[in-house]
């Protein structure tokens, strides 16, 4: 194997680990393996040693993949090594959702018998001001990646027939072409399609940072809406930028093909914007935390002492995970366990919104293999 093929492996896999090692550090103190707690709880002894269980482990295991895949790498040949990469992935994540799992069910059962959050204090707080703040940056930051996608289009269209007659769709670990096709318009213009489709997830999910539900801590509220909405607005930009980058990338793609260029520099690209792309988000979560928990203010409000708590809707939060609340109008929120949102999969839109891009993505697959 190639030394790409190595740096690639260990561009995927080591901040993955760190991620999934330091994930029970990055949520909210309010939430433990997707149980909701008193933030007082979070350092409790019993609860502060599962978490440093689960890093331990996840940790070591991620580590020894790591090492493991890159010895064998080198032992591997070509066809084989296109399954060590999700080989590797599976196996970390595996690892991380048994341990998940067997501490979510000993947090749920700890908080039964210890009743680690207030039943008479249980408050849900909303702020009417929310949704005039900039929560999220403007979807006209996005007229940038359609033009980068439109030159795209135009640059295969109008030099449709200086592209070679077989186009390379897939390259070995090597830089050797591995799937090459008749080229056709829909073969051409392939890049086009996910470029757009690109697009709209982004744009989705630029939505959705905005528009999410409002999770603001009952016992200070006023610092904890201030740590949102900056996390809202970082990861807004992180975004949109990464975004970008990846539709440029895409863009890239019909340039090497028509000036026929070494992949080599192809690569570089692609990995150069992977490795952006990784540490900025690994960097992004150890800065703010999950709603901006870790974020620290210049001038914090101190917290009130009247004992309020978040209400607790675990019964609508399923293994933690998933959440489901058919009276709760909200389609977006964040997640418990880990950085970002999810939906309320109880509203039909956000299985649409779910499905959509999976679907798009194997017709254009089946659309490409006809030519």
């Amino acid at each position: 194997m190639n030394g790409i093929g190595f740096a690639l492996l260990a561009i995927v896999t080591l901040p993955l680990g760190v991620i999934i090692t330091c994930m029970p550090y990055l949520t909210r103190r309010t939430e433990s393996f997707g149980v909701s707690i008193e933030e007082k709880y979070f350092d409790d002894p019993e609860i502060s040693a599962m978490r440093r269980t689960y890093a331990t482990v996840t940790g070591a295991v991620s580590l020894l993949v790591v090492i493991a895949s890159l010895i064998a790498a080198a032992r591997l040949d070509e066809e084989q090594l296109g399954w060590l990469l999700p080989a590797a992935v599976g196996v970390m994540l595996a690892v991380h959702l048994a341990l998940y799992l067997r501490f979510h069910f000993r947090m749920r059962a700890m908080k039964k018998q210890r009743g680690l959050v207030s039943a008479g204090m249980q408050q849900t707080v909303v702020d009417t001001e929310f949704y005039r703040e900039k929560r999220a940056y403007s979807m006209a930051w996005f007229i940038p990646h359609l033009l980068v996608a439109a030159a795209t289009a135009w640059i295969c269209i109008a030099y449709y027939d200086d592209f070679p007659d077989r186009i390379v769709m897939q390259y070995g670990m090597d830089g050797t072409p591995t799937n090459v096709v008749d080229k056709s318009p829909g073969i051409v213009l392939f890049p086009v399609w996910i470029q757009l489709l690109m697009i709209a997830i982004f744009a989705v999910v630029n939505y959705s940072i905005s528009a999410s539900k409002q999770q603001i801590d009952a016992a200070n509220p006023r610092n904890s809406l201030r740590r949102n909405l900056i996390f809202r607005r970082k990861w807004s930009a992180f975004t949109l930028v990464t975004g970008f980058l990846l539709i440029v990338l895409f863009g890239s793609i019909p340039l090497q093909q028509l000036l026929g260029f070494d992949f080599s520099v192809q690569l570089a690209f692609i990995l150069s914007i992977v490795i952006i792309t990784l540490l900025w988000a690994v960097r992004l979560g150890f800065v703010t935390g999950q709603g901006g928990s870790r974020i620290r203010l210049p001038e914090e409000a101190p917290p009130a002492a009247d004992g309020k708590v978040n209400r607790d809707d675990d019964k609508y939060w399923i293994l933690g995970q998933f959440y489901f609340n058919p009276d709760d109008p909200a389609l977006f929120l964040e997640k418990r366990f880990g950085i970002g949102w999810t939906f309320n999969f109880a509203r039909p839109l956000a299985w649409i919104i779910f499905l959509a891009p999976i679907l798009v993505v194997v017709l254009l697959v089946y659309l490409a293999e006809r030519g």
